[in-house]
Order: C-alpha cells, then sequence, then structure tokens
C-alpha cells in the first residue's frame, strides 16, 4: 500500500459534525453539521445536498434518522462501522410508539443484526427485542461481563458480538432470535479497548487501545491471539490485506496484515487527526482535524 496526500481543504462545516460518513455506492463521504449536508468527493469537490440559517430549524438535527436525509439515503447509511444495521425509518417509528423507550432505565441503542434478529445495547445490558401486533418489547436480556461496554462489534456472518471494556477486557457473546449462548472471554488487554473489528470473512478479529492493536483468530468456536504490536492509536480502518493507523499528532501507520502485523509504512500529516473514514470503492482515506478545522484526502 503506498499513500498519496491528495488534498487539504479547510472545512466548509463546523468542527462539531452531526454525520459522517462513506457512502460506497455513491462513491463519496456525507457530511453534515448544523447548517449544512454535502457529498465529498475523492478528487476534494464538494456537491451541496440541503443548507439552512434558521436556527430552530438547524438545532433539531436527529442524526442518522432525520427527514433531512433521502430514504435512499438513509437506506445506504444502514449499516454501521460496528457490522450492526440501522432498522428502517418505519421500524423505529413502531418501537418509538411501542414505549419500549419511554420504560428503559437507560436509553437503548437497537439495531439489527442477523436473520432480522433485532438488538439492543443499554449500559451493562445486552437485550433481544421482538415486535409483534406492533408492539415492540424485550423478550431476552443478559448482562455483560466485566466493566460496562465501550465498544463493540457485529461478526459479518454469525449472530456473534465482541465487545470490549474502559478497564481492556475483551468477551464475545453469542445469541440467536430467542436468546444469549454462554459469553466467551477473549483475553485480558493491556489497556483500554477503543475499537473493534472484523475481517469480511470473519476469521480475524482486530482490536485497537491505548497504545497497542492485535489480532485474533476466530474459528467460530474459540479465539487465539495471533499477533500484537505497540503504537499510539485513536482508531484504525482494515483495507484490505492492511491496517491504517490513526495516531492522532503522530500521523498515520500502515501496517500489513499476513500471519503477523508488519509496520510497512509511515505518513506525517500537516495536523493533529481527530477522524478518520475510509471509502473502499474508491481507495480514498478522510481525515478530519478538530483543531485546525481542516480536511484531508489520501488515496492508494
Amino acid at each position: 500500500m503506498n499513500l498519496i496526500l491528495s488534498k487539504v481543504i479547510p472545512s466548509p462545516l463546523d468542527v462539531q459534525l452531526q454525520l459522517a460518513h462513506a457512502l460506497e455506492s455513491s462513491g463519496a463521504f456525507l457530511m453534515a453539521d448544523r447548517w449544512k449536508i454535502l457529498l465529498l468527493r475523492p478528487n476534494g469537490a464538494m456537491d451541496l445536498i440541503w443548507q439552512t440559517s434558521d436556527e430552530d430549524i438547524a438545532y433539531k438535527w436527529r442524526s442518522f434518522f432525520d427527514d433531512r436525509l433521502t430514504d435512499s439515503v438513509y437506506n445506504e447509511t444502514r449499516r454501521q462501522t460496528n457490522g450492526c444495521r440501522l432498522l428502517s425509518k418505519e421500524d423505529y417509528l413502531r418501537v418509538e410508539g411501542s414505549g419500549l423507550y419511554k420504560t428503559a432505565d437507560t436509553l437503548p441503542l437497537l439495531y439489527e443484526a442477523h436473520d432480522g434478529t433485532w438488538i439492543a445495547f443499554a449500559g451493562k445490558k445486552i437485550s433481544i427485542v421482538k415486535c409483534e401486533e406492533g408492539h415492540a418489547s424485550e423478550h431476552a436480556a443478559t448482562k455483560t461481563k466485566g466493566k460496562d461496554p465501550i465498544c463493540r462489534a457485529l461478526h459479518p456472518l454469525q449472530n456473534l458480538i465482541a465487545y470490549g471494556t474502559n478497564h481492556g477486557e475483551l468477551f464475545a457473546q453469542p445469541f440467536d432470535q430467542n436468546g444469549f449462548g454462554k459469553t466467551i472471554k477473549i483475553s485480558e488487554l493491556p489497556n483500554t479497548c477503543y475499537q473493534i473489528t472484523f475481517s469480511g470473512d470473519g476469521k480475524r478479529l482486530f482490536v485497537g487501545g491505548l497504545g497497542y492493536i492485535k489480532m485474533f483468530e476466530y474459528d467460530s468456536k474459540s479465539f487465539t491471539e495471533m499477533a500484537s504490536i505497540s503504537s499510539a492509536l485513536r482508531s484504525f480502518e482494515l483495507a484490505e490485506d492492511y491496517l491504517v493507523l490513526n495516531k492522532g499528532m503522530h500521523g498515520i501507520d500502515v501496517i500489513k496484515v499476513t500471519d503477523r502485523l508488519q509496520r510497512i509504512d509511515s505518513m506525517d500529516l500537516p495536523f493533529s487527526i481527530d477522524k478518520m473514514f475510509y471509502l473502499a470503492s474508491q481507495k480514498t482515506f478522510l481525515l478530519t482535524s478538530g483543531s485546525t478545522n481542516e480536511w484531508a484526502l489520501l488515496n492508494w
């Protein structure tokens, strides 16, 4: 992988973004603050989708569920970076009307897993939610192990959630439409867990946290640690057989993934990186800065 810094541009949006998402079929990044929604192309061109100067309208944003997003854009953003899918807008309206959110002690994050299974996360609880005769209710629930989960990922083929905690605990929780299986203890990590990502075939699990990134092999039953490296890390993206590490003020590292993790390249950026997004269809990375409010586009 040879990364090329193609463009650095001043952001036309507030530092505090309401929405940022890679739209693969559109070949662009969807970016929004309170005042504007736009598409950012890999060459730096921008297409304005919506704009307002009305403060009342600007402050009523509902993120992915906002009516300012067309149904086609919403449907494309339904798949989240953690592997789960947002429900359809119609299903969320049914859930809101059922009173499920009103009776919850902690507002649950509700997603769709495989086989149409609805799964909700709230604090230290994971729930299976079913909607029958127009009424959504909790069908089964389990408590998570260790401290509160702060990151999670759904296996691409199985109903299996991997989650990590602020204390470096790493677990996996199998489930189906009717309930939960036995929790799997994967590892005790060196420090806080920031991000979890499965490979596309689900045979590898990548875990990044404070000062490290690890790779585990998964054989559909258990996890085995295969490789580990020490690194500054804010986030990472899996791009084919490479891991691209966002190291904040320390730039970018490129890691070749085989049966081990090998650092093969690095790049300094003209600003400290806040967020990183990857548009796989265009082999383009978008990096944002929270300090200078600039954007950088990298191609490979």
